[in-house]
């Protein structure tokens, strides 16, 4: 499933990057994510929680940043196993920082995600919903902590 979001946030883009690149902080943003151990410069081990219709999936795997710092880009692989049969889930994702002035930034972000398991029977409908939705409380999150 291919997700496309942009978003604006009322910070400056260095502030809104940095935000960005720091595991902790964007798994504090997001609702049922979590970060549990450093495993090198570029890789964290964590776990996320969603509910997908009548469905609580739970993953426990890696994420791991790939940065472009120059072009404020970020390219952030995801892996995770499902807990209770819940199957796997692959994300690859890219995020671009783009200055609109100084206290403006336009964030960008194009996800390839695959899972497999029940969630995949569930349909791509109620899994865009569900992403829509976790984009609009971490980006509500985002602009709070920054402004």
């Amino acid at each position: 499933m291919r997700i496309e979001e942009k978003f604006t946030v009322d910070a400056p883009a260095d502030d809104v990057w940095a935000f960005l690149i720091d595991p902790e902080r964007v798994a504090a943003a997001l609702p049922g994510a979590e970060i549990t151990e450093k495993l090198d410069e570029n890789t964290w081990k964590g776990g996320m929680g969603v509910k997908v219709g009548p469905l609580n999936a739970v993953y426990a795997g890696t994420v791991a940043f790939d940065l472009d710092e120059d072009a404020r880009s970020a390219i952030v692989h995801a892996k995770g196993q499902g807990k209770a049969g819940m199957g796997n889930a692959d994300m690859k994702m890219t995020s671009r920082v783009v200055s609109l002035g100084p206290s403006k930034a336009e964030v960008t972000v194009e996800a390839d995600l695959r899972v497999t398991g029940i969630l995949a029977q569930l349909g791509r409908g109620m899994m865009q919903h569900v992403s829509k939705k976790m984009f609009k409380e971490f980006t509500e999150v985002l602009e709070k902590e920054l402004s």
